[in-house]
């Protein structure tokens, strides 16, 4: 079941935006006051101005309409050379979230698409993630496997993160 949305590339211009889709992520999952939240939004946004312009960072928004509903990252990392591959970074997907009335519909999956398309096109060779147990099917779906896990990584549940690899980027998947 999909939900007719637009998929649109961020532009630096969109930081305050994806900076607010960032604190809904967190606060889904962590708890905080009033302060911690306006700091990790202003933080946020100047993180996100900053990447987008300099090109470490290549963001997309899902809309539905005028409303933001959800969001990916693709975050630049420089690799050292391998034999055999021509590649000049690795990547990192970051900042998967699409609001909770939207889920289940396949928007978190096109985004994902969207991101791993980008880094087919930018000659990435290897992406990893970090993810909650609750999201691990969505990315094994794309192709993405387990290869590790972070021991009490998130703070308020103290739950594990799990360490996911696809590699290479272009492997067919779901």
């Amino acid at each position: 079941m999909n939900t007719e949305v637009d998929i649109c590339r961020a532009q630096p211009s969109d930081a305050r935006l994806l900076a607010e889709l960032r604190v809904r992520s967190y606060v889904e999952r962590h708890a905080g006051d009033g302060v911690q939240i306006d700091a990790l939004r202003r933080a946020g946004e100047s993180a996100f101005a900053l990447a987008l312009a300099d090109g470490t960072l290549r963001a997309w928004l899902a809309f539905d309409g005028e409303r933001a509903i959800g969001t990916a990252s693709l975050m630049f990392l420089p690799s050292l050379p391998r034999f055999g591959i021509d590649v000049a970074r690795d990547g990192r997907v970051r900042n998967v979230y699409v609001e909770p009335a939207y889920r289940r519909r396949g928007i978190g999956i096109a985004l994902l698409r969207v991101v791993l398309a980008d880094a087919v096109d930018a000659n990435v060779d290897r992406l990893t993630l970090g993810t909650s147990t609750q999201g691990r099917p969505l990315y094994e779906r794309l192709g993405f496997e387990s290869r590790g896990i972070r021991r009490g990584y998130y703070t308020d549940n103290r739950e594990d993160a799990l360490i996911m690899w696809k590699d290479p980027v272009g492997r067919d998947s779901a």
